[in-house]
């Protein structure tokens, strides 16, 4: 299938209309459509989606309102009619697809999408097709479920990233729609079928088998596990119909708070900043009691000085005193035994008389000392004057309190200087943040927190379902394959048809398996060809699929890549999507948005050079950012059928024009 034209009026920022022509050429079969964020590429591709199938999608995946679709400045002006036309060829065949809303004539201004009526008409070779064919129609061209690997984006590309996380939510939603672009369903479906069918035969078999008395236990038996399968299922609808609830909820407020990110970051930086405030207030307070505290004490620091030279006279003293103190006690000593020896001359030693001679000279030592020790008597009340005088002085002692002090000012100065910093810094959020309700943006963020634990939680609820769902439909085959042996039931048509439709099943089951494995095979091989023209790596030997169709990378020596860089994983995400159009049942034209924003100048180039290959239609939608007009343009200049530039008229209008 090939794009030929589209026409687009009043769609989004595209006001009036518009018409863009798609390259025919073979080899020149490159669109380029380059616009600035937020002029307008995604919603070129909403306008080929919504034209198509009649939805357009935003984050989530989830369908923009019709209200959001028509352009706001048409809408002011009364202008509420929306259209997208679309020529297209397939298989020889020239198609000719339309699709408008208008406001209802009894509505003044919409506010939601059933105050639209929706017209939709498609010519083939000319002829007019029935409208209750024409959904029909275009499926059998391009179907709505592939749609995804010919529509996407960037973001598109990061989610491809989660098929390698086991048990991944989101992996198994993609999982789901991979297997649906490849055709999948059709036997899963059947066998679905095939468990209705089984289901009903069983409790007719059950019925039979109560009107046999050896049969009636096995009858009852199945009876109340259907009565509990009924339940069950109930259960499962009931828990993921809440589970798909707070998941629409959660998307609602990431939507919200994706829109918010700068405040809500500016609100935790204010809060932070709060946080800082209170510890620098408390800081100050803390520092102004050590300063009052200091001063009590800082006369001390101012005496020290005088006292210290005086209290160094007055220890000086007292030590002269309690030195001479000490003499005097050592010189009465010596009087005290010279006086014995005059008095006994006897040697105490030899017990012999002392000679006269030395008696003389003893009497004259003796003599001298009592002479002595008269001229140095010392006053106790001196000493305890001057003990007195020290301990007084020794009170006053310093602590440094003035350095102190002056070091408490200077971080007084500098927690001032902090918080009047951080004022500033309160006032400027605040005013930025002004307009907004931070508050209620907070509450978001927590109620979201919430709410992903109920999502877990609802997650581990309906796992514990589907085990007893299994286990039911488990007993139930074992007691339907026991009636069926018995000879009274042997024969009997529910028998026959359970029989025949647990083959059926398990036929179908076996077929799903095989079916899924050589699709992912094949998926493989196509995805790990890409890979090899895309990669700047050579030494890699390909890549290796999972249960999820999730890529990983194996090195020269077949071992798995465990990191991968922000390009290597698009360029995984793109080798995976020319994977899955080689394989899939239908393909179509490849329109890309932002494909290229996490590449290096050389897988930017490899990249480039292998996209014109991927279908025989390739649209990219890009900004200058992304391709170089001088570098980049080199390596696929000669695959360029078509050019286009979104061109800023104002904040609500842009126009394509073709450069």
């Amino acid at each position: 299938m090939k794009l030929k034209e589209l026409t687009i009026n009043n769609f989004m920022p595209y006001k009036g209309e518009q018409k863009i022509v798609f390259p025919q050429h073979e080899t020149q079969n490159v669109m380029l459509l380059f616009g600035d964020n937020m002029r307008g590429k995604t919603s070129f591709l909403n306008a080929i989606r919504w034209g198509f199938y009649g939805n357009a999608v935003g984050r989530h995946l989830r369908e923009i309102p019709r209200t959001n679709l028509v352009n706001m400045d048409a809408a002011a002006m009364g202008d509420w009619s929306l259209s997208i036309g679309l020529k297209f060829s397939n298989d020889g065949n020239e198609y000719e697809l339309r699709r408008q809303i208008n406001k209802k004539l009894h509505v003044s201004s919409p506010k939601n999408d059933s105050d639209f009526e929706e017209h939709i008409g498609l010519q083939v070779n000319g002829e007019i097709v029935p409208g209750d064919t024409v959904v029909n129609e275009i499926n059998q061209v391009i179907p709505e479920e592939i749609s995804r690997f010919f529509l996407f984006d960037g973001e598109l590309l990061q989610e491809y990233e989660n098929l390698l996380i086991e048990n991944s939510e989101q992996g198994e939603k993609i999982k789901e729609h991979i297997e649906q672009a490849l055709g999948v369903p059709a036997l899963v479906h059947g066998r679905d079928e095939l468990a209705i069918l089984l289901k009903d035969a069983r409790r007719i078999q059950a019925k039979d088998a109560k009107k046999n008395k050896e049969l009636s236990t096995y009858a009852e038996q199945q009876r109340q596990l259907e009565i509990k399968l009924t339940s069950y299922e109930k259960d499962l609808r009931d828990q993921i119909a809440q589970k798909n609830d707070v998941q629409n909820q959660i998307d609602l407020i990431d939507d919200e708070l994706k829109n918010t990110e700068a405040v809500q970051r500016k609100k935790i930086l204010l809060e932070g900043l709060k946080g800082e405030r209170e510890v620098t207030e408390r800081n100050l307070v803390d520092l102004a009691d050590q300063k009052r505290q200091l001063l009590k004490t800082a006369w001390k620091d101012v005496l020290h000085t005088s006292a210290l030279p005086i209290l160094s006279q007055l220890k000086e003293e007292r030590s002269n005193l309690q030195q001479a103190m000490k003499n005097s006690a050592i010189l009465e000593e010596k009087i005290k035994n010279l006086s014995k020896i005059l008095d006994f001359p006897t040697c105490t030693t030899c017990h012999q008389d002392i000679p006269t001679s030395q008696l003389a000279l003893i009497r004259t030592d003796y003599e001298t000392f009592k002479a002595q020790a008269e001229l140095s008597v010392i006053n106790l009340e001196d000493l305890t004057k001057l003990t007195d005088k020290i301990d007084k002085l020794g009170q006053i002692q310093s602590a440094d309190e003035g350095s102190r002090v002056h070091d408490t000012i200077k971080k007084e100065m500098k927690q001032q200087v902090q918080l009047i910093r951080i004022e500033t810094q309160l006032e400027e959020l605040h005013e930025e943040i002004r307009e907004y309700d931070t508050d209620h943006i907070m509450r978001q963020r927590e109620k979201r927190d919430r709410l992903t634990g109920l999502k877990s939680r609802l997650s581990q609820e309906i796992e514990q379902i589907k085990q007893k769902i299994e286990k039911n439909e488990n007993e139930q085959g074992h007691i339907a394959t026991l009636i069926s042996k018995n000879k009274g039931a042997q024969g009997q048509k529910s028998t026959v048809r359970v029989n025949l439709y647990q083959e059926l099943e398990q036929v179908f089951a076996k077929g799903i398996d095989k079916l899924r494995d050589s699709l992912r095979e094949r998926v493989q091989q196509h995805a790990s060809n890409a890979f090899a023209e895309l990669t700047t790596e050579k030494t890699y030997s390909g890549l290796e699929i999972n249960h999820n169709y999730g890529l990983s990378i194996i090195d020269h020596e077949n071992r798995v890549l465990k990191e991968r860089s922000a390009g290597a994983e698009q360029v995984v995400a793109l080798s995976l999507i020319d994977g899955l159009n080689r394989t899939a049942r239908k393909s179509g034209p490849i329109v890309m948005d932002t494909p290229l924003g996490r590449l290096d100048p050389k897988h930017r180039s490899n990249v480039l050079g292998y996209l014109p290959k991927m279908a025989e239609q390739v649209v990219l939608l890009v900004h200058e950012g992304e391709i170089d007009p001088k570098q980049d343009m080199v390596n696929f200049a000669h695959r360029i059928g078509a050019r286009y530039q979104i061109v800023r008229i104002s904040a609500t209008e842009s126009r394509i024009e073709k450069v």
